[in-house]
């Protein structure tokens, strides 16, 4: 004859092994915290951006500098609502910041690009000459583009947008194995 082994503590999980009634555990939100921020200071920085084209178009007509603006009020309105709307814990703001970063990366790219072929990021102006290098191109704008990216995409930034606060009512501890208060009673058919 064999005798079944029970578990230590009389079948139940050791104190401390789940979240008391009503604590939900939730998930940590760090990762779209920081993505959050990044994006809204991504997006502040692309509408310094349109004002600086602005600015040069006051002084002169160049199709680019239009272009330039209204990517850079795009990215920026993708980059700001995203952010908050992610801190707001809203699924759209994830994928507008998602939008938003990889837009970004694809406009550095385009930078890239232009600059190789003599576009050039250098702009004259009552005999000052302002030129962006592509170290100032890289540390502000590409290295926290890929950050926001990464950080907006990875799981833990989905589940804590999925798990939205909770609100603090009664949660019935599913590892006693009873059912819940409005279903306990007799299994159907044994009465």
């Amino acid at each position: 004859m064999t005798y079944q082994q029970y578990p230590p503590h009389g079948g139940y999980p050791p104190p401390g092994a789940y979240p008391p009634p009503g604590m939900a555990r939730q998930p940590n939100g760090a990762t779209g915290i920081i993505a959050g921020i990044l994006a809204i200071l991504g997006g502040l920085w692309f509408l310094a951006g349109v004002a600086f084209h602005v600015i040069e178009l006051s002084h002169f007509t160049i199709s680019f500098l239009v272009a330039g603006a209204v990517l850079d009020f795009l990215t920026a309105a993708l980059l700001l609502s995203g952010g908050i709307l992610l801190l707001l814990r809203k699924g759209a703001g994830r994928v507008l910041t998602v939008v938003g970063a990889g837009a970004t990366l694809g406009f550095v790219a385009l930078a890239f690009v232009l600059r190789a072929i003599g576009a050039g990021f250098y702009f004259t102006y009552s005999g000052v000459t302002l030129q962006f290098g592509v170290g100032l191109l890289l540390i502000v704008v590409l290295a926290p583009a890929i950050a926001t990216l990464v950080l907006a995409l990875i799981p833990p930034t989905a589940r804590w947008v999925a798990a939205k606060k909770q609100p603090a009512g009664f949660v019935q501890p599913s590892h006693l194995g009873y059912p819940p208060p409005h279903q306990q009673g007799p299994p159907p058919g044994q009465w």
